[in-house]
């Protein structure tokens, strides 16, 4: 099954069979595609491709892979964190010699969905366990967790208006036993699929870290975008028969664009940056024998937007809609979740509603884990807890803000634009 990346993007903008989509919702958002074209997907169409069955979630659609499966033992898997689709295409469109452009033409390049919310740390969750994020229930950057009493930031992770060094580690919290769900790692270890993590050296020690990548073979950390490169490409010339899965996470696209949007050039710079390493230190060291068998896959975890200051709700300066709250805003500021003092009752639904205004979309939390936003499976024991009474979707480049965030970031994700959902998928055989 062949298709024209345009005609995959329409599709895309459609929501899936089975997602409940409200009126209200219109035709900007887009839906995670959770039934074939989405990150929820990848896990398993890396099994496929190496011979086997991850259970649980379905592969990517054919058209992503199928030509590929059977015939390679390895899978090289590059994650660019908030590398949009759409960025990618204007890229590749106004710069002829962009090596992406290069490597589009020798294989595939389509977009796909990132997950509800778009952010790395439900993302990563759902490629580090092969579930979706009701599921595994890491449903934004920072949430409620009930069991601790506290907002928290999940990277960390340690109280979101905390000021010290101490963490909910030391209140107990296991970033081995917190995900409800076993780690990729061990799933394709049992099929006999050996996975290498490559992340950057500063995130080793990071509960995050730890959640993802439980039972990978190997974790390896790197400080450099060429030390990366250098350290996949130790490994691949290693040919020892077994079927391989490698994944290579790199941070600073979406570090750049949280500090600067797309002002000044400092996104492309990072891409560019790191493209030039894996041109240089990986690619053109490859031999022939390196070569053959070995699949590899770009893609991102979601994209962006750009967020300036004057498109900011201040949550904290907001008195009206401070007094509906039991506490602060949770999740991400472009998908928040509230808890509410009187909980589900309609009139405070339509109270927010009046308070944030059009720019907004406040939809109950319950009807939002229903429509399929999160996944179709049994939501784990804590979601409904965690995305409180009602969620807030952000039309346009508005985002909720507290603790004054907005003057220093200027980029933003977690919501349903195309930008912030669509990311690409371009896969190619190195021998081919």
């Amino acid at each position: 099954m062949h298709m024209h990346p345009s005609e995959l993007e329409a599709l895309l903008r459609q929501p899936g069979p089975g997602m409940v989509w409200p009126d209200m919702y219109g035709h900007e958002f887009i839906a995670p595609r959770y039934d074939g074209y989405s990150l929820v997907n990848v896990p398993a169409t890396v099994a496929a491709i190496l011979g086997q069955t991850l259970p649980g979630v379905e592969p990517l659609a054919p058209l992503y892979w199928q030509s590929y499966a059977g015939q390679v033992r390895r899978v090289i898997v590059l994650l660019l964190d908030a590398l949009s689709y759409l960025r990618l295409q204007e890229m590749m469109e106004l710069e002829e010699q962009c090596i992406w452009r290069r490597l589009a033409g020798r294989g595939l390049c389509y977009p796909m969905t990132s997950v509800c919310p778009s952010t790395t740390t439900t993302a990563l969750s759902c490629l580090g366990t092969g579930v979706e994020p009701v599921s595994h229930g890491l449903v934004g950057y920072e949430l409620w967790l009930r069991e601790f009493g506290v907002i928290a930031d999940l990277i960390t992770p340690k109280a979101s208006y905390g000021a010290g060094r101490e963490t909910l580690v030391d209140w107990g919290f296991d970033p081995n036993s917190f995900l409800p769900v076993p780690g990729l790692g061990s799933r394709l270890t049992e099929l006999g699929i050996r996975s290498t993590s490559l992340i950057s050296s500063q995130y080793m020690t990071s509960s995050l870290t730890q959640m993802i990548y439980r039972g990978f073979s190997r974790t390896i950390g790197y400080s450099s975008a060429e030390d990366m490169w250098g350290h996949l490409y130790d490994l691949v010339s290693q040919h020892d028969g077994q079927p391989d899965y490698y994944f290579c996470y790199w941070s600073t696209i979406d570090t750049a664009i949280h500090r600067y949007g797309s002002t000044g050039g400092y996104w492309q710079a990072e891409l560019q940056s790191v493209t030039r390493a894996m041109q240089e230190r990986f690619f053109d060291k490859l031999t022939p024998a390196d070569k053959c068998g070995t699949l590899f896959i770009m893609l991102a975890d979601h994209g962006w937007v750009d967020t300036p200051i004057d498109q900011a709700h201040d949550v904290e300066s907001n008195t009206a809609l401070r007094r509906e709250l039991l506490g602060p805003a949770s999740g991400e500021s472009r998908a928040a979740y509230l808890h509410c003092l009187a909980g589900e009752d309609p009139a405070v639904l339509a109270r927010v509603r009046t308070v944030l205004g059009e720019d907004f979309v406040a939809v109950p939390s319950r009807q939002a884990l229903n429509s399929g936003l999160l996944g179709t499976g049994a939501p784990m024991a804590e979601v409904q807890a965690r995305m409180g009474h009602i969620m807030v979707l952000a039309r346009g480049n508005r985002y909720l803000d507290r603790q004054g965030k907005r003057f220093r970031q200027r980029g933003r994700h977690g919501g349903l634009s195309p930008d912030e959902m669509l990311v690409p998928w371009l896969a190619l055989r190195l021998d081919d």
